[in-house]
């Protein structure tokens, strides 16, 4: 199944080749790597792909992280030019 580039943005975030706009400035940057496995896409949420308690596990191990960000557009200051 194929959806446009607007559809899977407005779903997921942005992707590679996107461009978006920093807050209220007019300041633009573009997407340059996605590490999305593309198809294997998350929403959480009622309603959605995965729902409170799935996923998840009753058991504790010191190995797993505590918190995990997803759908974050991270922004390499370095890399501005």
């Amino acid at each position: 199944m194929k959806i446009s580039r607007q559809a899977y943005a407005d779903m997921f975030g942005p992707t590679v080749g996107d461009k978006v706009r920093l807050a209220d400035t007019e300041l633009w940057i573009e997407v340059e790597q996605d590490f999305t496995t593309y198809g294997e896409e998350v929403k959480f949420g009622g309603g959605k792909v995965i729902r409170d308690g799935m996923g998840q596990s009753q058991l504790l191990a010191a190995e797993v992280v505590d918190t995990l960000i997803t759908n974050a557009l991270i922004i390499d200051h370095w890399g501005i030019v």
